[in-house]
């Protein structure tokens, strides 16, 4: 699920009312403008112990987003649509299918041969063959669009269903008997992004409901409140933008359903939810630590003991990773869920020149360490211990440098390896040789933002 839209010099060039995908940046300052390649034909950096083992080039000439995983397919979103990519042999990992559906962001989840897409640009209309639209428009359509994946030579949309503010981010929670519900996390950060069905501020997520057996009757069933988020004032992330403006919608938000736990990053603060009623979160704690710029993505470890969220510093528009830039900046922070309290942060152990910031993550289940992989822009991917997160140590990491350099929005472990996906290089799948992540558990199906076992 992936998150803070990137500015760059085409700032004032937002999604809403452009088509171009290479210059999308809808509704807030993170992700969406592609960087000019940082690796200067300078060769791959990476440790010993990790390795490329295949790239499958970027689709569409569009921006490459999240990931999710079921039975032996990877779901690769896009800004034009989503990559369905079997990997049952990583090593010789092939797309099978692409489904074009405009409307940039394209995070994607998979449950039950049922995938999710979020639309966080206004479109034209909710089918696949939409335009962007401005958001101003009375007819302007944003939110979930659900799709058929079950044979992926005829892959089907099904459903649309329309959500304030569109959806930046989604995050499934299962509910058993036969029920699925979503939370659609989403904001108005931007002037542009404004319209009929987005006002300023936005301080609300929206739960969609989905009966399993008549998926094409999914509906909003609830918009609670995000109690107790302050304003988050853009700027905090270091740069200034006449289209910014502050917000109060929350990022990104991760499910740990066997303990009815949420973690919701919500730019301004942390927060941890009891989600025992799905439609109606309650708030349980809110985090707040001041070297945290804007508050993207989290993830429980395997326990539920523990909680990391990470830290967009700079939107991802600004390098985070140099030499003069503090520790904290751009990290990763680990919390103890029974008490809230801090117990470290871990970042990039080296210098690097381009926008880097820790981006999306997860922890590797059934495994006796805490061992996260992460994202980290144009740092590439990261593998760390932060078994004691007070010291933590990088066991692994890969930078892509040439022909074209890492730019990466996911990083995940699944089955035994390391996928990404990388704005401007694509699909990389990735080996890592480490005895910590020796005998860890097979997952059948995948979101990272849905934990759905537990591992004690």
């Amino acid at each position: 699920m992936n998150r803070l839209r990137r500015l760059t010099t085409v700032a004032l060039l937002v999604a809403g009312v452009l088509a171009t995908p290479a210059t999308a940046l809808a509704h807030d300052p993170d992700e969406g403008a592609t960087h000019p390649p940082t690796g200067g034909g300078a060769p791959d950096l990476h440790s010993e112990n990790m390795t490329l083992v295949r790239n499958l080039p970027k689709v569409d000439n569009a921006v490459q987003s999240d990931l999710a995983f079921e039975g032996k397919y990877a779901y690769a979103g896009t800004y034009t649509g989503f990559r369905v990519i079997d990997i049952s042999g990583p090593a010789a990992a092939h797309q099978v299918a692409f489904k074009p559906c405009n409307g940039a962001q394209g995070d994607v989840s998979v449950y039950e041969g049922l995938l999710f897409s979020s639309v966080d640009t206004p479109q034209s209309k909710p089918e696949c063959d939409s335009v962007n639209t401005p958001a101003t428009n009375p007819a302007a359509w944003e939110g979930i669009r659900v799709f058929d994946v079950r044979d992926p030579t005829d892959i089907k949309h099904i459903a649309s269903v329309r959500t304030d503010c569109g959806s930046h981010t989604h995050t499934l929670a299962p509910a058993g008997k036969g029920s699925l519900f979503i939370y659609v996390s989403s904001y108005a950060a931007t002037t542009t992004s404004v319209g009929p069905h987005c006002q300023q501020f936005h301080d609300r997520i929206s739960v969609i409901h989905v009966p399993l057996q008549n998926p094409e009757k999914a509906a909003v069933v609830a918009t609670p409140a995000t109690v107790g988020v302050p304003v988050f004032d853009p700027a905090r992330l270091e740069f200034s933008n006449p289209v910014l403006q502050p917000t109060k919608g929350c990022h990104d938000i991760t499910v740990f359903a066997p303990l009815n736990l949420a973690a919701a990053a919500c730019l301004s603060v942390g927060q941890l939810w009891d989600i025992t009623d799905r439609s109606q979160p309650r708030v349980l704690r809110t985090l707040t630590t001041p070297q945290v710029q804007a508050w993207h993505s989290a993830q429980f470890t395997w326990d539920g003991k523990r909680v990391t969220f990470g830290d967009e510093a700079g939107g991802g528009a600004l390098a985070r990773c140099r030499a003069e830039d503090p520790p904290t900046k751009g990290a990763v922070w680990t919390y103890d869920v029974a008490t809230g309290a801090e117990l470290g942060h871990y970042k990039l152990p080296r210098d690097e020149a381009g926008a880097c910031t820790m981006h999306n993550f997860s922890f590797v289940p059934g495994v006796g360490r805490d061992i996260l992989v992460s994202a980290a822009y144009t740092g590439g991917t990261t593998v760390a211990d932060l078994t004691d997160p007070a010291n933590p140590v990088e066991i692994g990491f890969y930078r892509a440098g040439d022909p074209i350099a890492a730019d990466t929005w996911s990083s995940y472990w699944h089955n035994g390896f390391i996928y990404a996906n990388d704005i401007t290089r694509g699909f990389d799948v990735f080996r890592i040789d480490h005895p910590a992540v020796a005998g860890a558990a097979p997952l059948g199906r995948d979101n990272p933002q849905t934990q759905e076992r537990l591992f004690p």
